[in-house]
């Protein structure tokens, strides 16, 4: 008699749909699939995302002073787009001048300005850390959360696959978190 047993994909605990989009929580080490974009947790003024090698710089020290206190800086919330391959997207969800960094509002309105620059550039597949996470101290499950809602309200044309970048051992729970959130919503 041939059993009624049938193997579980390995994955199911760490991937599934959300709508019309696939979603892989996986380490940054793993990449489940190339991506078109990648999200990048950053600052107003833009200084978690630079490079560690400082060049010599042409102007003189007080040119430099001069163009800093000039510079305005970045709208948090706002998500600016850095050329690479792949794209950066740049997620402004810190102030250093504030305690804390960050503000929940500002996490979810990077996150959907994400969805929405992936959208616009008719991108098939963006990787999004959990934001906040990396240099805040905010619990993986609450941008989890904040993420499903986005995702649950989104009207997805080009947009098929979404990485979501986790720490490891963490696929499983967070993928849980996306689920449920995304079907109360639904």
């Amino acid at each position: 008699m041939p059993s009624k047993l049938s193997l579980i994909s390995d994955d199911y605990g760490r991937a599934g749909r959300l709508g019309r989009v696939h979603v892989v929580v996986a380490p940054e080490d793993q990449p489940p699939f190339s991506i078109n974009a990648i999200a990048v947790e950053e600052d107003t003024h833009l200084l978690l995302s630079s490079e560690g090698a400082i060049d010599e710089p042409k102007e003189t020290f007080a040119e430099l002073v001069s163009a800093a206190a000039e510079r305005q800086p970045e709208t948090p919330g706002s998500v600016l787009v850095r050329k690479a391959e792949p794209l950066e997207f740049l997620a402004i969800v810190h102030d250093i001048d504030c305690e804390p960094t960050w503000c929940e509002a500002w996490i979810a309105s990077a996150i959907n300005g994400i969805v929405e620059e992936a959208e616009w550039r008719q991108l098939e597949a963006i990787g999004m850390p959990l934001l906040g996470t990396r240099h805040g101290h905010i619990e993986g499950r609450r941008v989890a959360l904040w993420l499903a809602r986005c995702l649950s309200r989104a009207r997805f044309r080009h947009l098929k696959r979404i990485w979501i970048v986790a720490p490891p051992g963490s696929e499983t729970e967070l993928m849980w978190v996306l689920r449920n959130e995304f079907g109360a919503r639904r």
